[in-house]
């Protein structure tokens, strides 16, 4: 009999690996030949930051031919077109002249951090996305957009704070991946499957450093639960609002659209933000913003910094936050530090002076932040955490301070503190003291610029550039090679399945019914003993008995 079980296995073997090639052969892809492709990108954002991140990739993929159409806030300026014409890119400007954009609009006085500090933050997000959907989506450009009969074969778009956007997904019926200028917002890692596991991979939110202890971890759960009910919850269903506005009440939910993603484009890097698992569509871009070449500095930063042998700080508080807001107290210890010390500072400042003259310190509105890094006269960068200003800093192998404000700072600032290369500050406690201890540590322990280096080698290491890859993973998903072989099937499945919740209970029960079983039996068979040895005990009496 054993021979007949080998050969029908063998059989279905066969069977199964014909049929699994037969099928294979079957597969029929989609615009293989296509070499020129129309592209949609749709970016609702109103932060000048976060598109910064996206537009090196737009600009990229018109220069290799492709039509692009591009929904932004941030149109090509005609300096812009004047030194570089793309004819092939095509802005839809969703600038309203009387709302701006999200530029120097944080006032520090309002920055207060407590245990509170995350419902702010969930309250600030969605505050942006109403902005966003309300604006964006009722532009006349748009709604004439939404009337043609164009055809696309990739979506481009942002993966933040709002699905409002992902109806044009719906209408246009294209594969669509998404754009994330920080590290995954955790309901993306949700809608993607991809691993978020709260006992060693921190929250985008909580700013811990790895590894976690257990109050940390604690912490790490209950924000991550929080941050995805308040998505599900909250978020989602003020966004179907507004896209069933604007795309008609036959519009699905956004919730099934968004797990229709093929690929997600991070910007971030495992030498950063550390090792963890990724599935293959989420793919890792860290620095692509960051130019190819080094332009030349205006000639009175240039001749700043090229005097300035003792070394010079670089502090910059990024295109939001305003810096001239700073409360007093902690502006008058800042100045004292800053003046005090035995070098050079070039400070982003919103005004054209500071409240006091110091000799040693340059003011700008503005700075060509990755020229001034790459000067090597510059040894310390003093910013808030932001990661745009920091993986320039972390590419340019600078050692930093930061004092993280709000959003993703806190992660990316206990990122670098992690790799040794970073001393953050709190913004509660930041005072005279303070700040001097940090830039002491900073410029006279070579440990940070031993460690800085070190991860700036590492962050550059890569097979291909962030720029390559993300032109290659568009093309690849607009070429329609990407459904259905990267989705992971952890994305569809329910929560209980995820955590094998139901796994657990059927376990739980039958092994709570086996050993109730086996406590049965064993009762049974005490029983049994005992009377068969009140058998033998009334025998061997009776016995002695008839002797007597």
């Amino acid at each position: 009999m054993r021979w007949l079980y080998s050969s029908i296995i063998l059989f279905a073997i066969a069977v199964f690996l014909s049929c699994d090639c037969d099928a294979a052969n079957e597969t029929t892809f989609v615009n293989t030949t296509k070499s020129k492709l129309k592209i949609l990108g749709v970016f609702g954002h109103l932060g000048k930051s976060h598109f910064d991140v996206f537009k090196p990739l737009l600009e990229e993929l018109a220069r290799r031919g492709h039509e692009l159409t591009v929904l932004s806030h941030f149109p090509r300026s005609e300096n812009a077109k004047a030194k570089e014409p793309l004819p092939t890119y095509k802005d839809i400007s969703l600038v309203d002249t009387e709302l701006g954009v999200y530029v120097d609009i944080v006032d520090l006085h309002q920055i207060h951090h407590n245990i509170f500090s995350i419902l702010r933050e969930l309250y600030f997000l969605r505050f942006m996305a109403d902005v966003a959907c309300s604006t964006g989506l009722q532009n006349p450009a748009i709604k004439e957009l939404l009337r043609s009969d164009e055809k696309f074969d990739v979506i481009i778009t942002e993966s933040f704070n709002t699905d409002c956007f992902l109806g044009f997904v719906h209408r246009f019926k294209a594969p669509y991946l998404g754009l994330s200028s920080s590290q995954i917002m955790p309901w993306i890692n949700k809608d993607f499957g991809n691993e978020d596991n709260p006992s060693y991979i921190p929250s985008i939110f909580v700013g811990f450093t790895k590894p976690m202890d257990f109050p940390k971890r604690i912490w790490n759960r209950v924000t991550l639960s929080i941050l995805k009910l308040a998505y599900d919850y909250w978020y989602r269903p003020r966004d179907q609002v507004f896209a069933n506005e604007a795309f008609g009440p036959d519009l699905p939910e956004l919730s099934e659209i968004a797990r229709q993603s093929q690929a997600l484009l991070v910007n971030t890097h495992s030498s950063l933000h550390g090792s963890k698992p990724q599935l293959p569509n989420v793919v890792e871009i860290g620095g692509l913003h960051i130019p190819s070449k080094i332009n030349p500095l205006p000639s009175d930063i240039a001749k700043f910094l090229d005097s300035a042998h003792e070394g010079v700080l670089y502090f910059s508080l990024g295109s939001m936050i305003k810096s001239t807001t700073m409360p007093q107290e902690k502006l008058d210890a800042i100045l004292t530090v800053l003046g005090s010390i035995p070098r050079k500072v070039i400070w982003k400042w919103e005004s054209d002076e500071l409240p006091r003259k110091l000799d040693n310190v340059m003011v700008k509105k503005w700075l060509p932040q990755f020229e001034v890094m790459n000067h090597p006269n510059v040894k310390c960068y003093l910013g808030h955490g932001g990661l745009l200003g920091l993986s320039e800093s972390v590419y340019s192998g600078l050692p930093m301070v930061l004092v993280p404000m709000y959003g993703d700072q806190f992660h990316n600032a206990a990122a670098v503190k992690t790799r040794g290369s970073a001393e953050v500050l709190a913004f509660n406690n930041l005072n005279e003291e303070s700040l001097r201890h940090a830039l002491d540590e900073v410029f006279n322990n070579t440990r940070y610029r031993e460690n800085a280096q070190k991860l700036s080698k590492a962050y550059r290491d890569r097979p291909a550039t962030p720029l390559e890859t993300a032109v290659w993973w568009t093309e690849y998903i607009a070429r329609g090679n990407g459904s259905p072989f990267l989705r992971s099937e952890g994305a569809d499945i329910p929560w209980y399945q995820r955590h094998l919740i139901d796994v657990a209970l059927v376990l739980i029960i039958v092994s709570a019914a086996l050993i109730y079983i086996i406590f049965r039996l064993i009762k049974l068979l005490l029983s049994l003993l005992r009377a068969v040895k009140g058998m033998l005990g009334a025998r061997e009496k009776s016995k002695w008995k008839k002797i007597d």
